[in-house]
């Protein structure tokens, strides 16, 4: 049997809040979900997304969850990186701004002239 730990109203942190489950090994779904996509509007009528856990993780995954309310598994944005080899490599290179600058000038009509309608061929209809 499971048991609803949480509800949400948006589907997306639903999947979010289930995602964290899974990453501690807590098997976790999400119940009317694509309803409350598909009926935005009945998401409060219906009580939003629910997400269900096993009866005997139940306890543990509502513990995990307010740990994630109250910032427990929050990224400090404005932390230096550990180790500078975990930094993202460098995209811009001069065959990216050549292969960018060739689909931006292949990709303009060019302005090639058009013949002037001959008004005196008229087809019968």
């Amino acid at each position: 049997m499971f048991t609803t730990v949480a509800s949400y109203l948006d589907p997306i942190e639903a999947q979010i809040a289930r995602g964290l489950l899974l990453s501690e090994g807590i098997e976790a779904h999400v119940g009317d979900e694509h309803l409350a996509l598909a009926n935005w509007e009945w998401r409060l009528a219906i009580g939003g997304a629910r997400l269900r856990v096993a009866d005997a993780d139940a306890v543990r995954a509502r513990a995990i969850l307010r740990a994630m309310e109250e910032g427990a598994y929050a990224i400090d944005d404005e932390a230096a990186p550990l180790d500078a080899a975990l930094r993202a490599p460098d995209r811009e290179s001069v065959s990216s701004r050549l292969a960018w600058l060739a689909l931006v000038l292949l990709s303009v009509p060019l302005p090639w002239r058009r013949r002037q309608p001959d008004d005196s061929a008229v087809r019968d209809a």
